[in-house]
Protein backbone atom coordinates (compact mmCIF):
# COMPACT_ATOMS: atom_id res chain seq x y z
CA UNK A 1 0.00 0.00 0.00
CA UNK A 2 2.78 2.16 0.67
CA UNK A 3 5.30 0.59 -1.58
CA UNK A 4 5.39 4.14 -3.81
CA UNK A 5 7.87 6.10 -0.96
CA UNK A 6 10.15 3.21 -1.39
CA UNK A 7 9.86 2.82 -4.89
CA UNK A 8 10.77 6.71 -5.20
CA UNK A 9 13.56 6.60 -2.95
CA UNK A 10 14.71 3.40 -5.19
CA UNK A 11 14.80 5.44 -8.06
CA UNK A 12 16.20 8.55 -6.78
CA UNK A 13 19.84 6.02 -5.38
CA UNK A 14 20.13 4.63 -8.94
CA UNK A 15 20.40 8.27 -10.59
CA UNK A 16 16.60 8.58 -12.05
CA UNK A 17 16.06 12.07 -10.90
CA UNK A 18 12.99 14.22 -11.18
CA UNK A 19 13.21 17.75 -11.73
CA UNK A 20 15.38 19.61 -8.48
CA UNK A 21 13.86 20.87 -5.28
CA UNK A 22 15.74 23.37 -3.04
CA UNK A 23 15.77 22.50 0.59
CA UNK A 24 13.00 25.18 0.96
CA UNK A 25 10.98 23.75 -1.11
CA UNK A 26 11.06 20.48 0.08
CA UNK A 27 10.41 21.91 3.80
CA UNK A 28 7.32 23.86 2.75
CA UNK A 29 5.76 20.60 1.22
CA UNK A 30 7.19 18.88 4.06
CA UNK A 31 5.21 21.13 6.93
CA UNK A 32 1.86 20.58 4.20
CA UNK A 33 2.50 16.70 4.50
CA UNK A 34 2.85 17.38 8.62
CA UNK A 35 -0.40 19.05 8.38
CA UNK A 36 -2.36 16.80 6.50
CA UNK A 37 -1.78 14.12 8.68
CA UNK A 38 -3.19 15.37 11.42
CA UNK A 39 -6.30 16.96 9.89
CA UNK A 40 -7.47 15.04 7.17
CA UNK A 41 -7.15 11.07 6.04
CA UNK A 42 -3.73 9.08 6.05
CA UNK A 43 -4.09 8.95 2.45
CA UNK A 44 -3.91 12.49 1.75
CA UNK A 45 -0.74 12.96 3.10
CA UNK A 46 0.85 9.98 1.86
CA UNK A 47 0.34 11.50 -1.73
CA UNK A 48 2.61 14.26 -0.78
CA UNK A 49 4.88 12.08 0.83
CA UNK A 50 5.15 9.87 -2.44
CA UNK A 51 6.20 13.02 -4.59
CA UNK A 52 8.77 13.95 -1.82
CA UNK A 53 10.00 10.77 -1.64
CA UNK A 54 11.90 11.39 -5.22
CA UNK A 55 13.77 14.83 -4.04
CA UNK A 56 15.19 13.01 -0.42
CA UNK A 57 18.61 13.44 -1.76
CA UNK A 58 18.50 17.00 -1.96
CA UNK A 59 16.46 17.08 1.71
CA UNK A 60 18.88 17.90 4.82
CA UNK A 61 18.81 15.50 7.71
CA UNK A 62 16.44 16.55 10.10
CA UNK A 63 14.23 16.63 6.95
CA UNK A 64 14.95 13.21 5.95
CA UNK A 65 14.04 11.86 9.39
CA UNK A 66 10.98 13.99 9.77
CA UNK A 67 9.50 12.87 6.00
CA UNK A 68 10.33 8.97 7.47
CA UNK A 69 8.65 9.39 10.55
CA UNK A 70 5.03 10.80 8.84
CA UNK A 71 5.61 7.84 6.38
CA UNK A 72 6.17 5.10 9.74
CA UNK A 73 2.78 6.77 11.11
CA UNK A 74 0.54 6.42 8.05
CA UNK A 75 2.01 3.03 7.74
CA UNK A 76 0.54 2.07 10.92
CA UNK A 77 -2.59 3.82 10.16
CA UNK A 78 -2.94 1.47 6.90
CA UNK A 79 -2.82 -1.58 9.46
CA UNK A 80 0.90 -2.22 8.40
CA UNK A 81 2.65 -2.34 11.59
CA UNK A 82 5.05 -4.38 11.27
CA UNK A 83 6.56 -1.91 8.29
CA UNK A 84 6.02 1.22 10.31
CA UNK A 85 8.53 -0.62 12.93
CA UNK A 86 10.62 -1.27 10.37
CA UNK A 87 11.17 2.18 9.36
CA UNK A 88 11.39 3.65 13.22
CA UNK A 89 14.48 0.93 14.20
CA UNK A 90 16.25 1.84 10.88
CA UNK A 91 16.12 5.72 11.85
CA UNK A 92 16.95 4.89 15.78
CA UNK A 93 19.82 2.83 14.43
CA UNK A 94 21.27 6.21 13.28
CA UNK A 95 22.20 10.40 14.41
CA UNK A 96 19.45 11.85 15.03
CA UNK A 97 18.72 15.57 17.43
CA UNK A 98 17.45 14.58 20.72
CA UNK A 99 13.75 16.20 20.09
CA UNK A 100 13.60 13.72 17.07
CA UNK A 101 14.89 11.02 19.07
CA UNK A 102 11.99 11.48 21.58
CA UNK A 103 9.30 11.07 18.44
CA UNK A 104 10.49 8.14 17.11
CA UNK A 105 10.63 6.56 20.62
CA UNK A 106 7.28 7.74 21.20
CA UNK A 107 5.92 6.27 17.88
CA UNK A 108 7.78 3.07 18.20
CA UNK A 109 5.76 2.57 22.15
CA UNK A 110 2.87 3.05 20.13
CA UNK A 111 3.25 0.52 17.62
CA UNK A 112 5.20 -2.06 19.58
CA UNK A 113 1.96 -1.40 22.28
CA UNK A 114 -0.60 -2.19 19.25
CA UNK A 115 1.32 -5.26 18.22
CA UNK A 116 1.45 -6.52 21.97
CA UNK A 117 5.24 -6.25 21.96
CA UNK A 118 5.23 -5.51 25.53
CA UNK A 119 8.96 -5.65 26.61
CA UNK A 120 9.66 -3.34 23.47
CA UNK A 121 6.82 -0.84 24.69
CA UNK A 122 8.82 -0.35 28.16
CA UNK A 123 11.98 -0.39 27.03
CA UNK A 124 11.10 2.53 24.29
CA UNK A 125 9.11 4.57 26.46
CA UNK A 126 11.90 4.23 29.36
CA UNK A 127 14.88 5.54 26.85
CA UNK A 128 12.16 8.15 25.96
CA UNK A 129 12.07 9.29 29.34
CA UNK A 130 15.83 9.08 29.74
CA UNK A 131 15.98 11.65 27.19
CA UNK A 132 14.62 14.20 29.37
CA UNK A 133 17.53 16.17 30.54
CA UNK A 134 18.57 16.53 26.80
CA UNK A 135 15.69 17.90 25.25
CA UNK A 136 16.03 21.87 25.04
CA UNK A 137 13.14 24.00 26.75
CA UNK A 138 11.20 20.30 28.06
CA UNK A 139 9.45 20.10 24.22
CA UNK A 140 8.79 15.96 23.75
CA UNK A 141 8.69 15.24 27.37
CA UNK A 142 5.08 15.19 27.51
CA UNK A 143 4.82 12.58 25.20
CA UNK A 144 7.09 9.44 26.97
CA UNK A 145 5.25 11.01 30.51
CA UNK A 146 1.89 10.46 29.04
CA UNK A 147 3.02 6.96 27.04
CA UNK A 148 4.36 5.88 30.21
CA UNK A 149 0.77 6.89 32.46
CA UNK A 150 -1.05 4.92 29.85
CA UNK A 151 1.14 1.53 30.39
CA UNK A 152 1.52 1.65 33.99
CA UNK A 153 -2.26 1.82 33.95
CA UNK A 154 -2.67 -0.91 32.09
CA UNK A 155 -0.17 -3.07 34.33
CA UNK A 156 -2.12 -1.49 37.43
CA UNK A 157 0.42 0.90 38.67
CA UNK A 158 -2.42 3.36 39.02
CA UNK A 159 -0.85 5.96 41.39
CA UNK A 160 2.62 5.88 39.03
CA UNK A 161 0.55 6.50 35.95
CA UNK A 162 -1.68 9.54 37.43
CA UNK A 163 1.77 10.96 38.31
CA UNK A 164 3.10 10.84 35.09
CA UNK A 165 -0.20 11.72 33.46
CA UNK A 166 -0.35 15.05 35.85
CA UNK A 167 3.04 15.11 34.54
CA UNK A 168 2.59 15.11 30.93
CA UNK A 169 -0.29 17.52 30.95
CA UNK A 170 1.42 19.96 33.04
CA UNK A 171 4.31 20.07 30.44
CA UNK A 172 1.81 19.93 27.14
CA UNK A 173 0.47 22.85 28.92
CA UNK A 174 3.34 25.02 29.51
CA UNK A 175 4.99 23.62 26.15
CA UNK A 176 2.80 21.90 23.35
CA UNK A 177 0.06 22.31 20.80
CA UNK A 178 -3.45 22.30 21.26
CA UNK A 179 -3.38 18.62 19.70
CA UNK A 180 -0.61 17.61 22.35
CA UNK A 181 -2.66 18.77 25.13
CA UNK A 182 -5.44 16.91 23.85
CA UNK A 183 -3.58 13.75 23.65
CA UNK A 184 -2.06 13.98 27.27
CA UNK A 185 -5.92 15.16 28.53
CA UNK A 186 -7.74 11.54 26.98
CA UNK A 187 -4.54 9.63 28.61
CA UNK A 188 -4.77 11.29 32.30
CA UNK A 189 -8.90 10.71 31.62
CA UNK A 190 -8.21 7.34 30.51
CA UNK A 191 -6.01 6.41 33.33
CA UNK A 192 -8.22 7.63 35.87
CA UNK A 193 -10.85 5.49 34.23
CA UNK A 194 -8.74 2.58 34.55
CA UNK A 195 -8.38 3.32 38.40
CA UNK A 196 -11.93 3.39 39.18
CA UNK A 197 -12.30 7.51 39.87
CA UNK A 198 -15.01 7.93 37.65
CA UNK A 199 -16.27 11.52 38.58
CA UNK A 200 -12.44 12.47 37.99
CA UNK A 201 -12.19 10.77 34.53
CA UNK A 202 -15.38 12.56 33.75
CA UNK A 203 -14.01 15.72 34.23
CA UNK A 204 -10.70 15.06 32.34
CA UNK A 205 -13.32 13.77 29.25
CA UNK A 206 -14.61 16.71 29.23
CA UNK A 207 -11.86 18.69 29.33
CA UNK A 208 -10.39 17.17 26.64
CA UNK A 209 -13.07 16.93 24.42
CA UNK A 210 -12.66 20.50 24.61
CA UNK A 211 -9.54 20.76 23.75
CA UNK A 212 -9.47 18.00 20.72
CA UNK A 213 -12.33 20.15 19.27
CA UNK A 214 -10.12 23.03 18.42
CA UNK A 215 -6.93 20.76 16.77
CA UNK A 216 -8.81 19.65 14.15
CA UNK A 217 -7.78 16.16 14.79
CA UNK A 218 -10.36 13.67 13.87
CA UNK A 219 -8.66 10.69 15.16
CA UNK A 220 -7.48 11.62 18.70
CA UNK A 221 -10.90 13.67 18.84
CA UNK A 222 -13.14 10.91 17.58
CA UNK A 223 -11.03 8.25 19.98
CA UNK A 224 -11.62 10.51 23.09
CA UNK A 225 -15.25 11.60 22.87
CA UNK A 226 -15.83 7.42 22.09
CA UNK A 227 -14.17 6.60 25.64
CA UNK A 228 -16.07 10.26 27.05
CA UNK A 229 -19.24 8.73 25.66
CA UNK A 230 -19.00 5.29 27.62
CA UNK A 231 -18.48 7.15 30.61
CA UNK A 232 -21.76 9.18 30.46
CA UNK A 233 -23.19 5.35 29.49
CA UNK A 234 -21.69 4.58 32.64
CA UNK A 235 -23.06 7.17 34.41
CA UNK A 236 -26.67 6.28 33.87
CA UNK A 237 -26.46 9.23 31.12
CA UNK A 238 -28.05 7.64 28.24
CA UNK A 239 -29.21 10.42 25.86
CA UNK A 240 -25.34 12.64 26.61
CA UNK A 241 -23.87 9.46 25.83
CA UNK A 242 -25.81 8.43 22.34
CA UNK A 243 -24.94 12.09 21.11
CA UNK A 244 -21.45 12.12 22.05
CA UNK A 245 -21.24 8.51 20.19
CA UNK A 246 -22.79 10.35 17.31
CA UNK A 247 -20.40 12.49 17.14
CA UNK A 248 -17.11 9.91 17.84
CA UNK A 249 -18.16 7.95 15.16
CA UNK A 250 -18.65 10.40 12.77
CA UNK A 251 -14.75 11.74 13.27
CA UNK A 252 -13.38 8.13 13.10
CA UNK A 253 -15.17 7.14 10.06
CA UNK A 254 -13.39 10.32 8.41
CA UNK A 255 -10.09 9.71 10.15
CA UNK A 256 -10.51 5.73 8.68
CA UNK A 257 -8.96 4.89 11.76
CA UNK A 258 -10.13 1.08 12.49
CA UNK A 259 -9.15 0.15 15.91
CA UNK A 260 -10.95 3.08 17.05
CA UNK A 261 -13.95 2.26 15.61
CA UNK A 262 -13.91 -0.92 17.04
CA UNK A 263 -13.63 0.21 20.08
CA UNK A 264 -15.88 2.87 19.86
CA UNK A 265 -18.38 0.13 18.96
CA UNK A 266 -18.04 -2.19 21.57
CA UNK A 267 -18.36 1.18 23.78
CA UNK A 268 -21.65 1.90 21.97
CA UNK A 269 -22.69 -1.75 22.46
CA UNK A 270 -22.51 -1.54 26.30
CA UNK A 271 -25.29 1.46 25.47
CA UNK A 272 -27.73 -0.47 23.52
CA UNK A 273 -27.74 -3.61 25.77
CA UNK A 274 -28.26 -1.45 28.51
CA UNK A 275 -31.76 0.78 26.95
CA UNK A 276 -32.45 -2.60 25.73
CA UNK A 277 -31.64 -2.21 22.50
CA UNK A 278 -30.20 -5.72 22.06
CA UNK A 279 -31.23 -6.61 18.40
CA UNK A 280 -29.51 -3.40 17.30
CA UNK A 281 -26.49 -4.61 20.16
CA UNK A 282 -25.98 -8.10 18.20
CA UNK A 283 -25.96 -6.45 14.92
CA UNK A 284 -23.26 -3.89 16.11
CA UNK A 285 -21.23 -6.32 17.82
CA UNK A 286 -21.56 -9.14 15.10
CA UNK A 287 -20.18 -6.62 12.52
CA UNK A 288 -17.39 -5.67 15.13
CA UNK A 289 -16.35 -8.76 16.52
CA UNK A 290 -13.99 -10.12 13.70
CA UNK A 291 -12.15 -6.42 13.66
CA UNK A 292 -11.66 -7.08 17.48
CA UNK A 293 -10.60 -11.10 17.11
CA UNK A 294 -7.98 -9.75 14.25
CA UNK A 295 -6.63 -6.82 16.26
CA UNK A 296 -6.34 -9.25 19.54
CA UNK A 297 -8.01 -6.84 21.94
CA UNK A 298 -9.41 -10.29 24.13
CA UNK A 299 -11.01 -8.20 26.96
CA UNK A 300 -13.67 -6.62 24.48
CA UNK A 301 -13.79 -9.92 22.48
CA UNK A 302 -14.95 -11.56 25.76
CA UNK A 303 -17.11 -8.67 26.88
CA UNK A 304 -19.01 -8.98 23.19
CA UNK A 305 -19.22 -12.99 23.27
CA UNK A 306 -21.03 -12.18 26.80
CA UNK A 307 -23.47 -9.82 25.83
CA UNK A 308 -23.96 -11.96 22.61
CA UNK A 309 -24.91 -14.60 25.07
CA UNK A 310 -27.27 -12.93 27.19
CA UNK A 311 -29.00 -11.49 24.07
CA UNK A 312 -29.51 -15.05 22.44
CA UNK A 313 -30.60 -16.27 26.18
CA UNK A 314 -33.17 -13.58 25.97
CA UNK A 315 -34.68 -14.75 22.43
CA UNK A 316 -34.43 -18.40 24.07
CA UNK A 317 -32.10 -19.12 21.47
CA UNK A 318 -30.15 -21.22 24.81
CA UNK A 319 -27.58 -23.10 22.23
CA UNK A 320 -26.22 -20.17 20.87
CA UNK A 321 -25.63 -18.57 24.31
CA UNK A 322 -23.90 -21.42 25.17
CA UNK A 323 -21.70 -21.33 22.06
CA UNK A 324 -21.11 -17.49 22.83
CA UNK A 325 -19.76 -18.13 26.82
CA UNK A 326 -17.78 -20.64 25.39
CA UNK A 327 -15.84 -18.47 23.20
CA UNK A 328 -15.54 -15.32 25.64
CA UNK A 329 -13.82 -18.24 27.92
CA UNK A 330 -11.71 -18.86 25.40
CA UNK A 331 -11.06 -14.85 24.54
CA UNK A 332 -10.62 -14.80 28.97
CA UNK A 333 -7.77 -17.51 28.74
CA UNK A 334 -6.00 -15.79 25.57
CA UNK A 335 -6.72 -12.11 28.16
CA UNK A 336 -4.93 -13.56 30.89
CA UNK A 337 -1.81 -14.76 28.93
CA UNK A 338 -1.56 -11.60 27.36
CA UNK A 339 -1.79 -9.71 30.65
CA UNK A 340 0.56 -12.30 32.01
CA UNK A 341 2.59 -11.36 28.82
CA UNK A 342 2.60 -7.75 30.09
CA UNK A 343 3.44 -7.84 33.47
CA UNK A 344 6.30 -9.96 33.07
CA UNK A 345 7.59 -7.65 30.59
CA UNK A 346 7.15 -4.91 32.68
CA UNK A 347 8.63 -6.48 35.54
CA UNK A 348 11.97 -7.60 33.08
CA UNK A 349 12.34 -4.30 31.94
CA UNK A 350 12.35 -2.92 35.58
CA UNK A 351 14.74 -6.20 36.73
CA UNK A 352 17.16 -5.45 33.66
CA UNK A 353 17.22 -1.81 34.12
CA UNK A 354 18.26 -1.88 37.86
CA UNK A 355 20.67 -5.19 37.16
CA UNK A 356 22.42 -3.16 34.39
CA UNK A 357 22.75 0.78 36.62
CA UNK A 358 23.92 -2.14 39.06
CA UNK A 359 26.66 -3.94 37.28
CA UNK A 360 27.58 -0.33 35.26
CA UNK A 361 28.56 1.08 39.29
CA UNK A 362 30.05 -2.34 39.82
CA UNK A 363 32.65 -2.26 36.85
CA UNK A 364 33.82 0.91 37.81
CA UNK A 365 34.17 0.67 41.05
CA UNK A 366 36.56 -2.69 40.06
CA UNK A 367 38.23 -0.34 37.29
CA UNK A 368 39.00 1.73 40.21
CA UNK A 369 39.92 -0.96 42.60
CA UNK A 370 42.70 -2.80 39.90
CA UNK A 371 44.10 1.10 39.94
CA UNK A 372 44.54 1.19 43.56
CA UNK A 373 45.38 -2.33 43.86
CA UNK A 374 49.16 -1.39 43.00
CA UNK A 375 49.39 0.80 45.96
CA UNK A 376 48.36 -1.01 48.29
CA UNK A 377 46.95 -4.64 49.60
CA UNK A 378 44.04 -2.88 51.35
CA UNK A 379 42.25 -2.69 48.65
CA UNK A 380 41.29 -6.23 48.54
CA UNK A 381 39.08 -5.46 51.46
CA UNK A 382 37.42 -2.94 49.59
CA UNK A 383 36.73 -5.38 46.68
CA UNK A 384 35.33 -7.75 48.93
CA UNK A 385 32.81 -5.30 50.19
CA UNK A 386 31.85 -4.21 46.58
CA UNK A 387 31.31 -7.57 46.11
CA UNK A 388 28.75 -7.82 49.37
CA UNK A 389 27.19 -4.59 48.42
CA UNK A 390 26.53 -5.88 44.60
CA UNK A 391 24.98 -9.14 45.66
CA UNK A 392 22.81 -6.78 48.31
CA UNK A 393 21.75 -4.61 45.61
CA UNK A 394 20.63 -7.96 43.55
CA UNK A 395 18.81 -9.27 46.35
CA UNK A 396 16.83 -5.86 46.74
CA UNK A 397 16.04 -6.25 42.98
CA UNK A 398 14.86 -9.27 43.30
CA UNK A 399 12.54 -8.60 46.38
CA UNK A 400 11.18 -5.73 44.14
CA UNK A 401 10.42 -8.19 41.22
CA UNK A 402 8.49 -10.46 43.76
CA UNK A 403 6.52 -7.57 45.49
CA UNK A 404 5.53 -6.63 41.82
CA UNK A 405 4.55 -10.32 41.44
CA UNK A 406 2.45 -10.28 44.62
CA UNK A 407 0.73 -7.23 43.92
CA UNK A 408 -0.96 -9.44 39.93
CA UNK A 409 -1.76 -11.88 42.67
CA UNK A 410 -3.85 -9.29 45.03
CA UNK A 411 -5.13 -8.14 42.00
CA UNK A 412 -6.94 -11.27 40.55
CA UNK A 413 -7.58 -11.86 44.28
CA UNK A 414 -9.31 -8.30 44.51
CA UNK A 415 -11.14 -9.70 41.36
CA UNK A 416 -13.11 -12.56 43.15
CA UNK A 417 -14.57 -9.97 45.70
CA UNK A 418 -16.14 -8.29 43.51
CA UNK A 419 -20.08 -8.58 42.87
CA UNK A 420 -20.26 -10.35 38.95
CA UNK A 421 -23.34 -8.10 38.17
CA UNK A 422 -22.75 -4.89 39.14
CA UNK A 423 -19.11 -4.92 39.44
CA UNK A 424 -19.04 -3.70 43.07
CA UNK A 425 -17.66 -5.28 46.44
CA UNK A 426 -20.37 -8.47 47.32
CA UNK A 427 -21.32 -8.90 51.04
CA UNK A 428 -18.20 -10.77 52.32
CA UNK A 429 -15.98 -8.03 51.17
CA UNK A 430 -17.51 -5.45 51.82
CA UNK A 431 -18.42 -6.17 56.12
CA UNK A 432 -14.55 -6.98 56.15
CA UNK A 433 -13.81 -3.51 54.60
CA UNK A 434 -16.59 -1.94 56.96
CA UNK A 435 -14.83 -4.06 59.97
CA UNK A 436 -11.60 -2.30 59.21
CA UNK A 437 -13.19 1.12 58.83
CA UNK A 438 -15.00 0.96 62.13
CA UNK A 439 -11.54 -0.10 63.68
CA UNK A 440 -9.76 2.97 62.45
CA UNK A 441 -12.63 4.89 63.13
CA UNK A 442 -12.43 4.26 67.05
CA UNK A 443 -8.82 4.54 67.29
CA UNK A 444 -8.93 8.28 65.28
CA UNK A 445 -11.77 8.90 67.48
CA UNK A 446 -13.91 10.63 63.95
CA UNK A 447 -17.14 9.07 63.10
CA UNK A 448 -18.67 6.40 60.88
CA UNK A 449 -21.65 5.76 59.42
CA UNK A 450 -23.03 2.46 57.75
CA UNK A 451 -26.32 2.89 55.12
CA UNK A 452 -27.81 -0.20 54.26
CA UNK A 453 -30.57 0.27 51.07
CA UNK A 454 -33.05 -1.89 49.89
CA UNK A 455 -35.04 -1.44 46.35
CA UNK A 456 -38.56 -1.04 46.87
CA UNK A 457 -40.83 -3.27 45.03
CA UNK A 458 -37.99 -5.11 43.23
CA UNK A 459 -39.99 -8.06 42.61
CA UNK A 460 -42.77 -7.11 40.86
CA UNK A 461 -39.44 -5.47 38.60
CA UNK A 462 -38.65 -9.44 37.70
CA UNK A 463 -42.32 -10.48 37.45
CA UNK A 464 -43.31 -7.69 35.02
CA UNK A 465 -40.57 -7.01 33.06
CA UNK A 466 -38.41 -10.32 33.07
CA UNK A 467 -34.82 -10.85 35.14
CA UNK A 468 -32.99 -9.41 32.30
CA UNK A 469 -34.40 -5.95 33.24
CA UNK A 470 -33.87 -6.71 36.94
CA UNK A 471 -30.46 -6.88 36.34
CA UNK A 472 -30.27 -3.76 34.23
CA UNK A 473 -31.96 -2.01 37.08
CA UNK A 474 -29.41 -3.77 39.85
CA UNK A 475 -26.32 -2.27 37.56
CA UNK A 476 -28.17 1.13 36.97
CA UNK A 477 -29.02 1.31 41.23
CA UNK A 478 -24.87 0.71 41.43
CA UNK A 479 -23.44 3.11 39.08
CA UNK A 480 -26.04 5.80 40.41
CA UNK A 481 -25.07 4.98 44.12
CA UNK A 482 -20.84 4.67 43.02
CA UNK A 483 -20.77 7.72 40.70
CA UNK A 484 -21.79 9.59 43.84
CA UNK A 485 -20.12 8.49 46.66
CA UNK A 486 -17.39 10.06 48.18
CA UNK A 487 -14.29 9.77 48.82
CA UNK A 488 -12.90 7.53 51.16
CA UNK A 489 -16.44 5.54 50.94
CA UNK A 490 -17.11 1.52 50.21
CA UNK A 491 -20.23 0.51 48.48
CA UNK A 492 -21.17 -2.88 48.06
CA UNK A 493 -24.11 -4.96 46.94
CA UNK A 494 -24.98 -7.50 50.28
CA UNK A 495 -28.15 -8.82 49.13
CA UNK A 496 -30.53 -9.80 46.23
CA UNK A 497 -31.40 -6.16 45.97
CA UNK A 498 -29.82 -5.01 49.01
CA UNK A 499 -26.80 -2.32 49.14
CA UNK A 500 -24.93 -0.85 51.95
CA UNK A 501 -22.51 1.98 52.20
CA UNK A 502 -19.93 3.17 54.64
CA UNK A 503 -18.77 6.42 54.93
CA UNK A 504 -15.90 7.73 57.01
CA UNK A 505 -16.08 11.05 59.20
CA UNK A 506 -19.24 12.80 57.57
CA UNK A 507 -21.77 14.30 59.29
CA UNK A 508 -25.58 14.19 59.17
CA UNK A 509 -25.73 16.93 57.14
CA UNK A 510 -23.44 15.45 54.20
CA UNK A 511 -25.41 12.62 54.79
CA UNK A 512 -28.67 13.62 54.41
CA UNK A 513 -27.39 15.47 51.00
CA UNK A 514 -25.88 12.34 49.69
CA UNK A 515 -28.98 10.31 50.27
CA UNK A 516 -30.81 12.93 48.35
CA UNK A 517 -28.80 12.60 45.02
CA UNK A 518 -29.02 9.29 45.32
CA UNK A 519 -33.08 9.32 45.29
CA UNK A 520 -32.92 11.76 42.46
CA UNK A 521 -30.13 9.32 40.70
CA UNK A 522 -32.93 6.63 40.71
CA UNK A 523 -35.83 8.31 39.70
CA UNK A 524 -33.69 8.88 36.42
CA UNK A 525 -32.72 4.91 36.07
CA UNK A 526 -34.08 3.49 32.90
CA UNK A 527 -33.89 -0.03 32.80
CA UNK A 528 -36.53 -0.58 30.53
CA UNK A 529 -40.05 -0.39 33.06
CA UNK A 530 -40.66 3.39 32.21
CA UNK A 531 -44.41 2.49 34.46
CA UNK A 532 -42.27 1.75 38.14
CA UNK A 533 -39.59 4.28 38.73
CA UNK A 534 -37.04 3.02 40.93
CA UNK A 535 -37.02 3.89 44.75
CA UNK A 536 -35.35 2.77 47.55
CA UNK A 537 -35.86 2.78 51.85
CA UNK A 538 -32.89 4.00 53.60
CA UNK A 539 -31.68 2.53 57.26
CA UNK A 540 -28.69 5.04 58.73
CA UNK A 541 -26.84 4.36 61.75
CA UNK A 542 -24.02 6.02 63.19
CA UNK A 543 -21.68 4.12 65.23
CA UNK A 544 -21.11 4.72 68.29
CA UNK A 545 -17.81 4.17 70.82
CA UNK A 546 -16.89 0.84 71.10
CA UNK A 547 -19.78 -0.41 69.24
CA UNK A 548 -19.38 -3.71 67.03
CA UNK A 549 -20.03 -3.71 63.67
CA UNK A 550 -22.58 -6.57 64.45
CA UNK A 551 -24.47 -4.06 66.80
CA UNK A 552 -24.16 -1.29 64.20
CA UNK A 553 -25.62 -3.77 61.25
CA UNK A 554 -28.58 -4.27 63.63
CA UNK A 555 -29.17 -0.82 63.93
CA UNK A 556 -29.10 0.19 60.43
CA UNK A 557 -31.07 -3.14 59.69
CA UNK A 558 -33.80 -2.31 61.90
CA UNK A 559 -34.03 1.27 60.97
CA UNK A 560 -34.61 0.01 57.24
CA UNK A 561 -37.28 -2.25 58.28
CA UNK A 562 -39.50 0.92 60.04
CA UNK A 563 -38.56 2.76 56.60
CA UNK A 564 -40.54 -0.45 54.77
CA UNK A 565 -42.99 -0.50 57.02
CA UNK A 566 -43.47 3.29 57.35
CA UNK A 567 -44.43 2.73 53.51
CA UNK A 568 -40.73 2.81 51.45
CA UNK A 569 -39.04 5.67 49.54
CA UNK A 570 -38.20 7.25 52.93
CA UNK A 571 -34.76 7.36 54.80
CA UNK A 572 -35.02 6.51 58.99
CA UNK A 573 -31.72 7.20 60.82
CA UNK A 574 -31.45 4.86 63.96
CA UNK A 575 -31.32 7.33 66.55
CA UNK A 576 -34.13 9.20 65.61
CA UNK A 577 -37.16 9.67 68.17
Amino acid sequence: MLAGAALCSLLALVGVRAEEMTTEQFGEKLDRARELNVSAPWQESQELLDELAQHLPQATRDQKIDYWLLVSRNQALAGEIESGLATLRELLAGPMRAVQRARAYRRAANLTMIARKWEETFEYIIRGLELRDRLEGDEEIYAPFSLAAYLYALVGEHETAIEYGHASVDNARAHGTVRDRCVVHGRLAFVYKSAGQYETALEHYREAVSICLESGDDLFTGTIQSGFADLLRHAGEYDRAKAAFAQAFERLEAADYGPGLAEASLYKARLLEETGRLDRMRELLEDTLPRLQDQEVWDYVAEAREMLARAAAARGEFRNAVEHMEQSLDAHRRLLDQNRARQLAYLQVVFDTRTQQQELALLREQRRAAELKAASRSTDRRIRWLASGAAVLALIALLLVLTHVLRGRQHFRRLSRLDSLTRIDNHTRFFQAAAEMLKHAQTDEHALTLIIGDIDHFKRVNDRFGHMAGDRALRGVARALRSRCPDGARLGRVGGEEFAACLPDVGREAVDALLERWREALARIDYGGDDLPLTMSFGVARARPGESLASLRLRADEALYRAKDDGRDRIVFADAQ
